[in-house]
């Protein structure tokens, strides 16, 4: 069996807060780049997904921003409790793994 390497990306940091308003005309997003396109956590076991997602993060002293570009023609919502399992819909989730060792995690 073929183990699975996440992949990685380098958050650059901004010195001052960003307005959230949904768009990224504030110059800080400049300095972030685009992730690859999104792919199942799986990796090439899975098809590759029919739209294209792709992300870009910053973080201040206070916070950790993530805009996403989702190109999704349907999005639906079906669940409503808290903690609930959402990894089997269509979702966006993002994994922050500070130490790399890819088994203590923050999950969004």
């Amino acid at each position: 069996m073929r183990s699975i390497v996440p992949r990685g990306y380098v958050c650059p940091a901004t010195d001052k807060p960003l307005r959230i308003d949904g768009r990224l005309d504030d110059p800080a997003w400049k300095s972030a780049a685009w992730t690859r396109k999104f792919i199942d956590i799986e990796g090439t076991t899975k098809p590759r997904p029919r739209f294209t997602t792709r992300a870009k993060m910053l973080w201040d002293k206070h916070y950790f921003y993530i805009a996403a570009d989702m190109i999704e023609p349907h999005v639906w919502g079906t669940l409503t409790k808290h903690d609930s399992v959402i990894f089997r819909d269509n979702d966006f989730e993002v994994f922050i793994d500070p130490d790399g060792d890819t088994h203590q995690y923050y999950e969004f």
